[in-house]
Formats: structure tokens, C-alpha cells, sequence
């Protein structure tokens, strides 16, 4: 993984274009399930020179940029480039799409958006320009918040997966115990409970993957300090994660420090964290990737963390299955009776 300094800023979107929702008249109800594998997208142009050009150069190095906190270089997106005019019913099903058409009776960029279009999920973004000089400026302007719509959808794709298999027993416990509202698939345990922690764990034959909460009593924005979000995550996994010998127990990997940056998670301030952990006195290790904010009904700064497990292969998608799961975690206050 490419060195990079921790981030510690505020997530700004700057001049980005209205956010069109069209409506089609499409029943969504009698849509098909939409196909294609994790983190992947089709990508539409109006011709092979022009993903073989600058504009398919632009649009390859933003969606496949390097996923932070990751042991190796793994793409954000992988991409299956389709011409304008071979974009036939095959590829309408695919859970991402975004379509890049120049059309020079458009007098500025348009840029538009619909879930669930030809299929469910789904998430296609069209973006019109008159000519391709404009599509260079509209991109970049607009490029953070494409890619935060199809990153929503993967969390929604595997979301719609994980609730036909939610294990209600430790949904009902994490609601019952720590006030928390999560949906765990079946395939995760409860591996350790305390006052104020919780450790899930999912054992696959080749891999795993595990979830901790924990939460502390909110005192002021200083909780919210990059070295004090790693000092409290180490404090945690020293006392609650042992190592699989005496005396060892799971840190953070600071050969590389984690990247943090300010976040709307879920339409609340939070803190997200991804990084490398290992073991202290072995030889494990993996990424993880962690939301910090706070409860305000019950006046606590909470963590939600999830970890993943698998030497010597790829980890993206365990991570994005992990992240989607955080992403289910509900607030009290945004709860309608």
C-alpha cells in the first residue's frame, strides 16, 4: 500500500451540479434483482476512442483509486467500459451504472441520478455535457459525490442481503444491553460482553471478520483528536482482543498510521478511521475500519469497528461487507415511532 499521511480534514464537496432525480415511471416493485459482482460498475461513453482517451484515463484513476487502510493495493471500483452504442438490455441490470453522454445541444453539463432504474438495487448516474472539454470541469467537480451514490448502493446491495439471514438473538441483545441498533447476520457470535464493549465474531474456513462497540461518556470535541481516537482503540484491543499466545494482543499498525477524516454519517458527525491492526508478539494483521460520533440521547461518544482476517488474499470486499454493517447502526433520536 502506497504511503500516505493521516487525514484529518473536513470532508468538503465544492460547485457540484444539481443532483436530478428522474422519474421514469418505472414500478419498482416489478423490477429484477440487479447482477454484477461487489465494487463493480459499468461504465458507458459514447465511443471506444473516448475511454481509450483522457476521458476513460479520468474516469479509470478516480473509480479506481486505491481503497485506504489496505495491507495491499486493492481499486475502489472494478470496471466493465461499455460503448453508447452497445449498451443493450444485458447491461441495464447491472447494480452500478454511470453513462457519459455529449450531446452538444445541452448549453451546460446535467448531471442525473435514479435508484433503481432498470433493476433493484441499482444506482445510474448520467452525466450530459455539450462537448468533452466540459465533462473534464463537471467531473471533477462532481466526481466525490458520484462516487459517494455508488458506494451507498454497495452498502444497500449488501444490506438487502444481510437482512433475510439477521441473527435476532444478538440484534435483540445489542438492543436490550448497550442501546445500540445494528443488523448482524447470522453468521457472527458474541465472543466477549462487558459493561461498556462488545466483541462479534464471524470464523469462516478461510477468513474472518469481527465487530467491537464501545462507548464512554461524552465530555467535549476533544474526544473526537486523531491520537486520542488511536490511544482509546488501542486501550480497547489490548484488554479485550488477545493474541493467539501469552501476552499478545491486537494494536494498531502504526508503520503506516491510519487515515482518519470527518464524515456525515448517516446525517450525523462522525470520525471514520481505516487503518492496518497486527498482533502484538505474532505475526497477524489485516485492516480495519472504524465510525466514532456521539449518542446524544444517552450522552455517550460510541464506536462502531469492524476488522477483517485473511493472509495473503484480497480484503476489499470483507471490508465493504464489514462497512455496510456499521452502516446499519440506527440513532435513537432518528427513530419514528
Amino acid at each position: 500500500m502506497k504511503n500516505r499521511q493521516s487525514i484529518f480534514g473536513k470532508l468538503a464537496i465544492a460547485g457540484f451540479l444539481v443532483l436530478v432525480v428522474t422519474g421514469c415511471g418505472f414500478d419498482s416493485s416489478g423490477l429484477q434483482p440487479s447482477t454484477g459482482k461487489t465494487n463493480e460498475m459499468v461504465v458507458v461513453t459514447p465511443g471506444d476512442a473516448y475511454w481509450n482517451g483522457k476521458m476513460g484515463m479520468e474516469i479509470r484513476q478516480f473509480f479506481g483509486q486505491e481503497v485506504p487502510g489496505l495491507p495491499q493495493s486493492e481499486e475502489m471500483f472494478d470496471m466493465a467500459h461499455v460503448p453508447d452504442a452497445n449498451f443493450s438490455k444485458l447491461f441495464k441490470t447491472h447494480h452500478n451504472i454511470f453513462i457519459v453522454d455529449i450531446d452538444p445541444n445541452f448549453k451546460k453539463p446535467l448531471l442525473e441520478t435514479k435508484p433503481d432504474l432498470w433493476a433493484k438495487p441499482q444506482r445510474v448516474v448520467k452525466m450530459v455535457v455539450p462537448n468533452e472539454e466540459a465533462f473534464y470541469d463537471a467531473f471533477n467537480k462532481n466526481k466525490a459525490a458520484i462516487i459517494e451514490l455508488f458506494n451507498e448502493n454497495e452498502r444497500h446491495r449488501v444490506n438487502t442481503a444481510f437482512g433475510t439471514i439477521q441473527d435476532y438473538t444478538i440484534t435483540g441483545t445489542l438492543k436490550d444491553k448497550y442501546q445500540v441498533t445494528m443488523v448482524i447476520p447470522q453468521s457472527f457470535y458474541i465472543a466477549t460482553q462487558a459493561s461498556d464493549f462488545v466483541w462479534l465474531r464471524r470464523e469462516a474456513e478461510m477468513f474472518s471478520q469481527a465487530i467491537m462497540i464501545w462507548y464512554h461518556p461524552y465530555t467535549d470535541t476533544s474526544a473526537f483528536d486523531y491520537n486520542t481516537l488511536l490511544a482509546v482503540r488501542d486501550s480497547i484491543t489490548r484488554k479485550f482482543i488477545p493474541g493467539p499466545s501469552g501476552n499478545s494482543y491486537m494494536k494498531i499498525a502504526m508503520q503506516e498510521p491510519p487515515v482518519a477524516r470527518r464524515i456525515d454519517f448517516k446525517e450525523h458527525f462522525a470520525i471514520e478511521m481505516r487503518g492496518l491492526w497486527e498482533v502484538e508478539g505474532d505475526f497477524m494483521g489485516g485492516p480495519f475500519l472504524s465510525y466514532t460520533f456521539v449518542d446524544e440521547p444517552n450522552s455517550r461518544l460510541v464506536t462502531i469497528d469492524g476488522y477483517a482476517y485473511n493472509p495473503s488474499q484480497e480484503k476489499r470486499d470483507l471490508i465493504r461487507q464489514l462497512e455496510a454493517i456499521l452502516y446499519t447502526y440506527q440513532f435513537n433520536s432518528d427513530k419514528t415511532e
